[in-house]
């Protein structure tokens, strides 16, 4: 089978659709925190949430630029929001802390995988790098998500 782009030869296919997927999930996951930072009302969730966001879109940058660079086009990006502020007053909440705690916890989680499973395809030093740095990130993120929840009771535990 003939390549169109010779480029894409230096990323495999397989790694090419996961790049191209995951910044589709992470422009979800982006708009989606937009959503929880204006219902929150614990600042240091806002914090947490603003950082999966700075993560996301850093880590968009660099899957926009490999694809770019292998001739691959990325999707198209999610609506550009304003600039959050942790002061924002938020109108009535319908999202209570313990669920946004909840469902950012999941998206991180999940963000972590994807990020795993981009490093074990990744064929190149400077990709392998780059996905270790990222999952570093994600695994910190998560694990100061669950000391937030543990310590405002937000996290279920067993009773045994």
């Amino acid at each position: 089978m003939t390549m169109i782009n010779e480029n894409l030869a230096s990323l495999r296919f397989k790694e090419i659709f996961k790049l191209w997927s995951q910044l589709g999930i992470n422009q979800g996951y982006i708009a989606s925190s937009h959503a929880f930072f204006k219902h929150t009302r614990d600042k240091n969730l806002k914090i947490l949430t603003l950082e999966f966001i700075q993560c996301l879109k850093e880590e968009n940058k660099q899957l926009t630029l490999l694809l770019k660079e292998n001739g691959v086009l990325a999707p198209t990006a999610s609506i550009e929001y304003g600039k959050m502020k942790i002061t924002d007053i938020r109108g009535k909440s319908f999202i209570n802390d313990g669920e946004i705690s909840a469902i950012l916890s999941m998206n991180i989680a999940s963000s972590l995988i994807a990020v795993s499973q981009a490093l074990e395809l990744a064929v190149k030093k400077t990709h392998l790098t780059k996905y270790g740095e990222l999952h570093m990130r994600y695994a910190l993120l998560g694990a100061r998500l669950i000391d937030l929840s543990k310590s405002k009771g937000w996290l279920l535990a067993s009773t045994h």
